[in-house]
């Protein structure tokens, strides 16, 4: 999604940081091209669930905009699970039973990476931001409204960034798409990413969309989709008050999570 912002319509947004960051210069050094943009910024999953993030950003970006993304937690659990079978860095097969492990797993200092169950318990995450941040500089996207309706959702994000709202979006890309791997090429993908060896490269800069297809199918197959009972079933047992208190916190409607 973000990727199809670019410079020739005044924003610029850094995507995903293959790099370690270690100093605030070496920060600021990701946006040594930029030049005359009206609003730039970048993005990562991880800052929503380390709670040291909001009181960092504030005391070096104070005055920024902050768009933060929710899904329906136990679907969005589902496919954390999933991209950590994909790149080989969870063992066990059975995502339920992974999900049983969690306490254990952070008792025992595990990644965050596995932190499945606890990184969809959104409102303590949002709370520590609207504890800092004017809640006019907080914009929630619904996951499954911007599915359902990408373009306005992407509207209202350029609203937000009081940018040009009438840029087209190619919404028919699909970036870091799930999947299973399978047979020898997908064994090799798959060590590959575990060992972070995988070559940045964006295909569709290269190849048509359907050898990507192509290339995509000869090395995953396509996983299972949660089953309905398993995600009421979590979504009772774990996420049900926390929905209702964020509910309340961020002032829209999520019925369609319970």
């Amino acid at each position: 999604f973000f990727n199809n912002f670019n410079q020739k319509n005044n924003y610029f947004i850094k995507g995903a940081v293959t790099k370690k960051i270690n100093t605030l210069s070496q920060y600021y050094e990701l946006f040594n091209s930029v030049k005359n943009e009206d609003a730039i910024g970048e993005a990562s999953p991880t800052y929503l669930y380390n709670h040291k993030c909001p009181e960092i950003i504030n005391k070096y970006l104070p005055n920024l905009k902050i768009i933060i993304s929710l899904r329906q937690p136990a679907q969005r659990a589902y496919s954390n699970y999933l991209h950590s079978i994909r790149s080989g860095r969870e063992p066990i097969k059975n995502f339920e039973k992974a999900i049983k492990e969690e306490e254990e797993r952070i008792k025992n200092n595990w990644n965050p990476l596995y932190h499945y169950k606890n990184q969809g318990l959104y409102f303590n995450q949002l709370n520590r931001y609207y504890k800092i941040f004017s809640p006019e500089n907080i914009h929630i996207i619904i996951f499954e409204e911007f599915i359902k309706n990408p373009q306005k959702t992407t509207k209202e994000i350029f609203n937000f960034l009081n940018v040009d709202s009438s840029f087209n979006i190619n919404y028919k890309a699909v970036k870091n798409k799930s999947g299973i791997p399978k047979g020898v090429l997908g064994w090799i993908v798959q060590k590959a990413r575990f060992y972070n060896i995988m070559p940045k490269i964006e295909l569709s800069k290269y190849l048509p969309e359907k050898i990507i297809l192509l290339l995509f199918n000869l090395i995953y197959r396509k996983p299972h989709k949660l089953n309905e009972e398993l995600k009421n079933h979590l979504t009772n047992t774990y996420f049900r008050e926390d929905i209702i208190k964020l509910e309340k916190l961020i002032r829209k409607d999520l019925h369609m999570w319970l």
